[in-house]
């Protein structure tokens, strides 16, 4: 069974946002949504930049899902840099009009939690 590492509420203009981080081998799983049900949503793969110490890119690759290509690419990549492992991201919003928003907030939320994370390790 897995057990999320971290599993928080949040609320950012009125929309209640749920994050769910799991631990895999050598990856991560993020679940985020604006529904306590954690649909599938857009499914991107984030993979940490290949040369550590050179200010290369993270890569991403949209495996499933039309919509929020912009959030979930930024996310994931984000998400991999931090970690410096793969990452699969599902981002499932459905307050489709408040997407950009939210976005700043979101991801500097996401941010700090995932600094705090790697400085738990």
């Amino acid at each position: 069974m897995m057990i999320p590492i971290i599993k928080k509420e949040f609320i950012i203009d009125d929309i209640k946002i749920y994050l769910v981080i799991f631990k895999l081998y050598k990856s991560f799983l993020i679940l985020i949504s604006d529904q306590k049900e954690m649909g599938i949503g857009n499914v991107t793969l984030g993979t940490p930049p290949i040369i550590e110490g050179l200010k290369s890119v993270s890569s991403s690759y949209k495996l499933f899902g039309l919509e929020k290509k912009l959030l979930s690419t930024i996310i994931s990549e984000k998400a991999s840099k931090i970690l410096k492992s793969p990452v699969l991201l599902l981002l499932f919003l459905r307050e489709k009009e408040k997407e950009m928003e939210i976005a700043k907030s979101l991801l500097n939320y996401l941010n700090e939690i995932l600094l705090d994370l790697v400085k738990e390790d």
